[in-house]
């Protein structure tokens, strides 16, 4: 099952949007962690 589906698996969740490398990365990476540990349910892994 994809992450994704299973964040969807009570039929809704909460998701942040966050614009990334605004300001810089670290604090793109202290606001996606920030978001999870207070409740986001989906955090993706960016590529690179």
């Amino acid at each position: 099952m994809s992450n994704i589906r299973k964040a969807f698996e009570n039929g809704k969740a909460l998701l942040a949007f966050i614009t990334c490398g605004d300001p810089d990365t670290e604090t793109t990476a202290a606001a996606v962690s920030a978001a999870v540990e207070n409740g986001a349910d989906l955090k993706i892994k960016a590529m690179r």
